[in-house]
């Protein structure tokens, strides 16, 4: 018996050893670095076409490439009217073209205070961001004065939206990168001289400044406009642009014997206040303002004493224009009602850029170099003020003209 417990448990222990050796073989090996793992074959595309919409929209739910354009204007200070309007219908000007092409043009906002100084500090900021390709602005001729050899340095477009001064687009000054799709100080001075003594009847005109170059240069433009036609300039002041009291200057106005007081300026509160200050002393005569006269405040703020003044304008008023109609709802929702002409030069200014913008994106080369040759080359046949736009010599643009208002019950109606 012991015998055979022995057997059995020796042959237990074999069964089991047998038993260990028939496990499951270990899997495939893992391939080496250098062999490549096997792939499923790709799945056919759900929907074909429909993918790429798909991929389409989510591009353009996420905005696509920014593109990069610069706005120099003055969005503090006396002037902040001008830069306030301005940098609304610029705003409003962008989300238009943006809904209509697909792209993402974003605006980099810089306050120039109208000042020569500030501006080429802004002008510097702005360059030094690559990824701005152009610039709309700046305003104020001083401030183009002050910043075109910057722009031109750089290679970078800037289209003003208020620089009148003619010298800015003439030989010796004119740059490659300085476009102006207004018209410059001799059509204006032309423009108002003629008015003023065909028109009106004026005899005598006293010229006032601000110092400002947009200024001086008007009123030097209008002297030799005015005495070629016949007229005597009667005299000249200068003020500056803190100026809060201009009592002596309208005494030294009404001793003149002028019928006609001129005055090209950029701040608000000093065109209302010269207004009160010739009705206090008597004068009876004609009040002309230039470009930065179209402005509302100025007009509130002088009441009864800016009934009849005139106000010339490098364009046309957008809410007497059908082709400014969706830009004006739009900034009229979105900001206030009360609106002029700035705005809706702002709008031409920026409509001007896009177009060169969207033709450098279809070439696939949103460039400053491109933009540049794309404005160059710019032949609109309209715009948002209903204007043809194309540069000519100095990159000045051709066949603009100046507008005339006249202060009725408060408002600027067209007079020529």
């Amino acid at each position: 018996m012991l015998k055979l417990s022995r057997l059995v448990a020796l042959l237990l222990v074999v069964l089991m050893a047998l038993a260990a050796c028939q496990t499951a073989a270990p899997s495939e090996p893992a391939p080496a670095a250098d062999e490549p793992a096997a792939t499923a074959e790709p799945a056919e595309e759900a929907g074909g076409d429909e993918g790429d919409d798909a991929a389409e929209d989510a591009d353009a739910d996420a905005g696509g490439d920014v593109i990069n354009i610069g706005f120099m204007g003055p969005l503090t200070g006396g002037a902040a009217f001008i830069g306030t309007e301005q940098i609304g219908f610029a705003r409003v000007a962008v989300d238009i073209f943006n809904e209509r092409t697909g792209l993402n043009v974003q605006l980099v906002e810089g306050d120039t205070e109208i000042n020569a100084d500030v501006g080429r500090i802004v002008a510097e900021r702005l360059i030094a961001d690559e990824s701005i390709v152009a610039v709309i602005g700046p305003a104020g001729s001083q401030v183009c004065e002050s910043t075109m050899p910057i722009f031109e340095a750089a290679g970078v477009a800037h289209v003003t939206t208020a620089c009148t001064r003619t010298s800015l687009t003439q030989e010796g000054t004119a740059t490659d990168t300085f476009f102006r799709p207004i018209p410059a100080d001799n059509d204006q001075s032309k423009t108002d001289a003629a008015y003023l003594v065909n028109e009106l009847g004026a005899t005598s005109v006293y010229l006032v400044d601000d110092q400002s170059s947009y200024s001086v240069g008007l009123d030097d433009e209008m002297e030799i406009e005015l005495e070629t036609l016949g007229a005597t300039v009667a005299g000249r002041a200068s003020v500056s642009q803190d100026e809060t009291d201009f009592s002596s200057v309208v005494t030294a106005i009404v001793a003149s014997g002028a019928d006609t007081v001129f005055f090209p300026n950029q701040i608000e509160s000093q065109m209302g206040t010269l207004a009160v200050q010739l009705r206090e002393q008597g004068f009876e005569g004609i009040y002309f303002l230039a470009d930065g006269g179209f402005s509302l405040g100025w007009v509130t703020t002088a009441g009864e004493a800016a009934e009849g003044a005139y106000v010339s304008f490098f364009s046309p008023d957008p809410n007497d224009v059908p082709e400014a109609a969706e830009y004006n709802e739009r900034f009229a929702a979105e900001y206030t009602e009360d609106f002029g002409a700035f705005g809706g030069a702002a709008a031409l200014v920026t409509f001007v850029v896009l177009d060169a913008v969207e033709r450098c994106a279809d070439a696939g080369d949103v460039t400053r170099e491109c933009v540049v040759t794309a404005l160059d080359e710019t032949d609109l046949e309209s715009t948002p003020l209903g204007l043809p736009i194309a540069f000519g010599e100095g990159n000045q643009v051709e066949g603009a003209r100046f507008f005339i208002f006249q202060v009725e019950n408060g408002e600027f109606v067209l007079v020529q």
